[in-house]
Formats: structure tokens, sequence, C-alpha cells
């Protein structure tokens, strides 16, 4: 039995939450959270989330034993992800990825730390992703794609084999990305058709997708 820490409190904790009972109905690596970490939890401390209590801020990790608990980065929004994934690390926080048992991950694909994967997602041969990355149902990602850390892809998207995506990259809901490469910081929006690559931190979005310049990354 493994005992976690779930990063995070609010929606995206809760599917992670039910990605693990999926796991412990179903297959033989046992996970037990133990509670809640996040900014902001301090007036929140000892609320419960299904039964789960919030323990407070993220400086509470410097009480736990990390020989016998682990984290789960469960953050939906990239920067909020990078930023509390750095400061548990340097309180000592190791990571664990959570993986829903209904994906197809194909054993010559390499996933980094941290990652979280939700139900009936594909990923092919030789696909390689970096660290924190968070994969939404029903997300194919095709053979020898490259994709960097803390990225989130959220539901229904396609990747076609061969694309290169850079860290920080956010891919909205039903997203259609042909072989090409998407820069660091990107954000392809939701239903987009990308046919060319994609600038670091530029906004990409219609069918087929236009560039345009972000005064803030909302995701």
């Amino acid at each position: 039995m493994q005992k976690v820490i779930l990063l995070g409190g609010g929606g995206f904790a809760r599917e992670v939450l039910e990605i693990i009972e999926v796991i412990n109905k179903n297959t033989d690596n046992k996970i037990m959270p133990i509670g809640f970490v996040y900014d902001g939890a301090g007036k929140e401390t000892g609320k419960l989330i299904h039964d789960i209590p919030v323990l407070g801020e993220v400086s509470y990790l410097k009480n736990i034993d990390f020989s016998e608990v682990r984290l789960i980065a469960a953050v939906g929004r990239s920067v909020w992800r990078r930023k509390m994934v750095e400061e548990a690390k340097k309180l000592g926080g190791k990571f664990i990825s959570i993986v829903h048992p209904s994906v197809i991950l194909s054993k010559w694909a390499k996933i980094g730390d941290g990652a979280i994967i939700q139900r009936l997602c594909g990923i092919m041969p030789e696909v390689v992703i970096g660290d924190f990355f968070v994969s939404n149902a029903y997300v194919g990602i095709g053979h020898d794609s490259i994709i960097g850390d803390y990225v989130h892809i959220n539901p229904h998207v396609s990747i076609a084999g061969g694309t290169v995506i850079g860290n920080d990259v956010f891919i909205g809901v039903r997203a259609t990305v042909l072989t090409c490469k998407i820069g660091d910081g990107a954000v392809i929006g939701a239903c987009a058709l990308i046919t060319k690559d994609v600038p670091a931190n530029m906004l990409a979005k219609g069918i087929p997708a236009k560039f345009y310049k972000m005064d803030e990354k909302k995701y």
C-alpha cells in the first residue's frame, strides 16, 4: 500500500481520486491518499474532501517522512502545478505517476515523473513524455512523438505521430495536431487544427489554426 498526499484540492484533484479508486479496484498496486496540501489551504485545514482531510499549505510537507509517503501533482493549471511541485521538491517531496488502468500505454513509450493520465488514452511506441504531464480522457498520441515537461492535454485531443511539443504547453479540448512542432508555453485552442509549427508562447486557434500573441497565459 503506497501512501500519498495530493498537491491541490480542486476539481482536478477530485478527478485524480477517482482514478485512484479505479486503480485500487482493478490492480494490486494499492494507493492510499492521506491528505491534500495546496497554497491557500491554511483556513481550510481539517476540511474533508471525499473523506480525506486537507492537511494545510505546501509548507506542511516539511513534517512528512518521504521514505514512506509519495506525492501526486493533482493540479490542473500548469503554472500552478510547476510552482507547487518545485516548492514540494525543496522540502524533499518525491512523486509518483497515476495512470488509469484503461490506458493503452506502449511498452516502448517513456513517461517522466509525476504524470497523470486519465481513462481511455492511447500512447503509442517510441513516444517520450516529460515530467508532470497531464492527459485528460480520450487522448491519442501517435508514435515517435516527443512531449516536454508540464504539458496539459485536454479530452479528445489527437496528436499525430512524430509531433514535438515543448514545455508548459496547453492543448484544448478536441484539438488535432498534425505532425509539427509546438514551442514552449504555447496554447492550442479548443477544436483547433494545427497543420504547421506553432512558435513559443503563441495562441493557436481555428480550423486551420491561426496564431495570436498572448498578453497573459491563463492555463
